[in-house]
C-alpha cells in the first residue's frame, strides 16, 4: 500500500510535527524516505542574474538535506534537489520519477497568511494523485487501542476504498471507526452496515470495527465540528479520507485537511 515516502523539506517553514511523523512511519512500516528541497527563485524574488539554481539555491538545499540525513541513523534516507514551484515539482516527482507513492505534508503556512494567500496544501492535493499524510501538530501513530478514523460523506464506501482501508488497518495494526457524515440517514445506515460487516470478515476477529452517523441537518451542524467531536470520544490518532469514486465530498475534504484534530490521511 504505501512503498516509499516523499517528504518535502523547508528549514523556512514549521515542519517538525510533518518530519517526525514521516519518520515514525518509516520506522513502523519500514519505509525508505525520500527528503526533498524545492528552491523556488521567483519566489523569492530573486532577479534574473541569480536564477541558476545549482549556483544559489542548490548549495542551500544540499547543506539542509545533508543535515537532516545525519541526523538520523536508522531509515535509509534518499536526498533529492529539485527547482520551481512546489506543487507542480511535488506532482512530477510523484508520477514521472518514481520519488515516492506517499506524501508527508506539514502546515508550510500559518493560519493568518493562509487566510489571505490560501493553502499550499491544497494546492498540492489538487495536483498530486497519490495517498498524502497532512500533519500539522505532534501525534502518535494510529495502533492497538488508538483507532483509525474513517470519515466519508458520500453515499457508501466503494469496493477501491475498502481495500485500502483494509491495507491501512493491517499496516498499524489499529482498529476501525467508521463516520457518516451527512442527510440521508437511512442510505448512510445501509452504506455503513455493508461497509462494517465486508471490514470485520475481511480483517477477521483481531480487528474492532464500529460505526458512527452524523445527521447534517442545518447551518449549525457542521462536518468539521463532527468529526473532531468523534475524534476526541473515540480516541482517534488519524482521520482516513478515501477519496475515490465521489465517497469525500470537496467540501469535507477541504475542511479535515484544514483543521481536523488529528493528522488526516488522504487515501488515493
Amino acid at each position: 500500500m504505501f512503498s516509499k515516502l516523499l517528504l518535502p523539506l523547508d528549514p523556512s517553514k514549521r515542519l517538525k510535527a510533518a518530519t517526525d511523523y514521516a519518520l515514525a512511519l518509516a520506522r513502523r512500516l519500514e519505509l525508505p524516505l525520500v527528503a526533498a528541497y524545492i528552491a523556488n527563485p521567483a519566489k523569492i524574488g530573486a532577479g534574473s542574474e541569480m536564477r541558476d539554481p545549482e549556483e544559489c539555491f542548490f548549495p542551500l538545499g544540499d547543506r539542509e538535506l545533508k543535515r537532516f540525513a545525519a541526523s538520523v541513523t536508522d531509515v535509509a534516507i534518499e536526498p533529492l534537489l529539485r527547482c520551481g514551484e512546489r506543487p507542480q515539482v511535488l506532482a512530477h516527482m510523484i508520477a514521472e520519477e518514481q520519488a515516492g507513492d506517499t506524501l508527508v505534508l506539514g502546515p508550510f503556512r500559518s493560519r493568518l497568511t493562509r487566510f489571505f494567500t490560501g493553502s499550499e496544501i491544497e494546492r498540492i492535493l489538487e495536483d498530486v494523485q497519490c495517498h498524502t499524510f497532512i500533519v500539522r501538530e505532534e501525534q502518535p501513530l494510529p495502533g492497538p487501542g488508538a483507532p483509525a478514523l474513517i470519515a466519508f460523506d458520500g453515499p457508501r464506501l466503494p469496493d477501491a476504498a475498502l481495500e485500502l482501508i483494509e491495507r491501512l488497518a493491517r499496516s498499524f495494526g489499529c482498529d476501525l471507526e467508521l463516520l457518516h457524515l451527512g442527510e440521508d440517514i437511512h442510505g448512510a445506515a445501509a452504506a455503513l452496515d455493508g461497509a462494517v460487516q465486508g471490514l470485520r470478515t475481511s480483517l477477521g476477529g483481531d480487528f474492532h470495527v464500529t460505526s458512527t452517523i452524523v445527521p447534517l441537518r442545518g447551518i449549525w451542524r457542521r462536518r468539521l465540528a463532527a468529526t473532531n467531536r468523534t475524534i476526541a470520544a473515540e480516541g482517534a490518532r488519524l482521520v482516513v479520507l478515501p477519496d475515490l469514486e465521489d465517497a469525500v465530498s470537496v467540501s469535507l475534504l477541504h475542511e479535515l485537511v484544514l483543521d481536523a484534530h488529528a493528522p488526516v490521511c488522504v487515501l488515493r
